[in-house]
């Protein structure tokens, strides 16, 4: 039996490339038009417009997880896309 070979993901785990291009299939089918995309276009205006004065290191992390998930999506649309054409 072999072992597939499993490659580093962007969002730091690791999966096949078969996984991998999935995954991304998956997210431009989602949000690479249409709905899917004005509401991705959402997500990324009310997690990258925030006044982080005077907020507490909590409130900080928890917008940072936020950032990152909705840059997670725009990426595995994008690949989704490049990997489609």
């Amino acid at each position: 039996m072999t072992k597939e070979k499993i490659n580093a993901s962007v969002d730091g785990r690791s999966y096949t490339a078969e996984v991998e291009a999935d995954l991304n299939s998956k997210a431009h089918a989602l949000f690479g038009s249409g709905v899917g995309k004005s509401f991705l276009q959402y997500l990324e205006n009310i997690t990258t417009n925030i006044h982080s004065s005077g907020l507490g290191i909590e409130h900080l992390a928890h917008f940072e997880g936020q950032r990152w998930i909705v840059a997670l999506l725009k990426h595995r649309t994008e690949m989704g896309r490049k990997n489609g054409s």
